[in-house]
């Protein structure tokens, strides 16, 4: 038995329409899509970066969408959040069930007691191809859980998985495969569904909610009614229509959401070629709802062309995708990482003046003996400029001062900035630091501290 003790959410700030994307589209449908340079990296930062670490000694990295190849997802964000070296860090990438699977094996493996606490992540960032926004499923977001052996209010007390051999759709070779679905998703998916849930429930009245994450789960309702459960016990998928459909993550955000609305027994089933069950007891809803409060906050995007100028930057898969050579060193990055990624500072022993980069002397007493002080990710813009030069989708970038909340001063560029009338940030400003893409379609994973409003 494993025990869900913490959870993290990253969607993105900005939404479209599907009226927008199409003029077949609904109003008021929307899907949450990735800034310039935002990617499943930064998301998953996002989303673990709160999350207790202190004991974690497994991380697992889910996603369909992979921006590395040849290289662990989950041990480059396991550094990031300057985890211990050498935990288990491994990548699940098989496909949007992806989420679960890493769930599933992180359950069994603190079952069996070798391990005592495994961040689970998943993340999915995907755009579909010009003119397919609406046939092709997608939504850009992340969710974390942080299993462990320790009591809590939510446990995981069954998982399993039944496979099966026939895939409804498939890439192979580079070609996209589509079986014809009269027959494919009876010998698929009806056959997968029947099989397995005779072998997970023994009594479905005990189920307050029954979540189904599949492309076809309106084709399920007499199969799960044969085994005894009702209409009324069908958890509605209300995330589809306001963050859109997220792979890899999309299951791990639907019981989140169960479990923010109350829903104490729950039933999770996750069908992509072959399905994941679990069954989760919960004595309460979260005191913190972190779902609820980045569904209620976002702007939207107003234009098919700004879309489109966020994918060109976003979408690496992209034939128009090229890649621009900044210049970074990877040993500068390497021996500077408590500074340039842990934003650890330095402070005076004598005057206790707080500086961000190492000084000789300090400035203000001269002294020359400092300590290591972990800086904040808060602060006021000091002054800014704006730089025309630098690359980017949506120029001017501004670059701003900033005296960090407690001691230290940094520079960095402001993100967001496809709106400059929702995010006029002046001097005296108070903004917080966020971590994204150095620019949005440089040749090498480069990372670092950027701004936006924190008022």
């Amino acid at each position: 038995m494993s025990t869900i003790i913490s959870y993290g959410i990253a969607l993105p700030h900005f939404r479209i329409e599907d009226s927008i994307l199409n003029p077949k589209g609904k109003k008021g449908v929307m899907k949450a899509v990735c800034y310039t340079d935002e990617d499943i990296i930064t998301l998953a930062y996002e989303a673990t970066k709160d999350i207790p670490k202190g004991t974690i000694d497994g991380i697992f990295f889910a996603t369909s969408t992979p921006v590395f190849q040849n290289r662990y997802h989950a041990s480059y964000l396991a550094d990031l959040l300057n985890l211990n070296q050498g935990i288990l860090a491994l990548d699940f990438t098989a496909g949007s069930r992806s989420g679960t699977d890493a769930l599933l094996l992180a359950h069994e493996f603190i079952d069996t007691g070798k391990y005592n606490n495994i961040l689970v992540v998943a993340a999915d960032v995907v755009f579909p191809e010009t003119g397919k926004e609406l046939t092709a499923p997608f939504g850009h977001g992340v969710c974390a859980l942080l299993l462990s052996n320790e009591k809590g209010n939510t446990e995981i007390t069954t998982a399993r998985s039944f496979s099966s051999a026939l895939a409804e759709e498939f890439t192979y070779k580079l070609n996209d495969i589509q079986y014809d679905p009269r027959f494919s998703r009876d010998a698929g998916f009806k056959n997968n569904v029947s099989f397995s849930l005779k072998n997970i429930v023994k009594n479905p009245k005990t189920i307050d909610a029954v979540i189904l994450n599949s492309l076809y789960a309106r084709m399920a309702g007499g199969i799960f009614a044969k085994e005894g459960f009702e209409e009324s016990q069908f958890a509605k998928d209300t995330l589809t229509s306001k963050i859109g459909n997220t792979g890899s993550a999309h299951a791990l955000l639907l019981l989140i959401n169960e479990l923010e609305n109350g829903k104490k027994n729950i039933l999770l089933a996750d069908y992509t070629n072959g399905t994941n069950y679990f069954e989760i007891k919960s004595t309460g809803a979260p005191k913190k709802k972190l779902l609820q409060e980045q569904l209620s906050s976002f702007d939207l995007i107003n234009s098919y062309q700004d879309y489109l100028l966020i994918k060109k930057a976003g979408d690496f898969k992209s034939s128009q995708y090229s890649t621009k050579e900044m210049f970074s060193s990877e040993m500068m990055a390497e021996r500077e990482k408590d500074t340039l990624l842990y934003l650890k500072g330095f402070k005076c022993e004598e005057c206790g003046t707080i500086y961000y980069l190492k000084s000789t002397r300090c400035k203000k007493c001269k002294c020359d003996k400092f300590s290591i002080v972990q800086l904040n990710k808060t602060g006021t813009v000091y002054t800014l400029t704006n730089e025309h030069y630098f690359p980017a989708s949506f120029p001017p970038i501004a670059m701003l001062v900033i005296d960090l909340d407690g001691g230290g001063r940094i520079t960095v560029q402001q993100t967001d900035t496809m709106f400059p009338d929702k995010n006029n940030i002046t001097i005296g400003s108070k903004v917080k630091l966020v971590l994204r893409k150095m620019i949005e379609n440089d040749a090498k994973p480069n990372y670092f501290w950027k701004a936006i409003s924190n008022e």
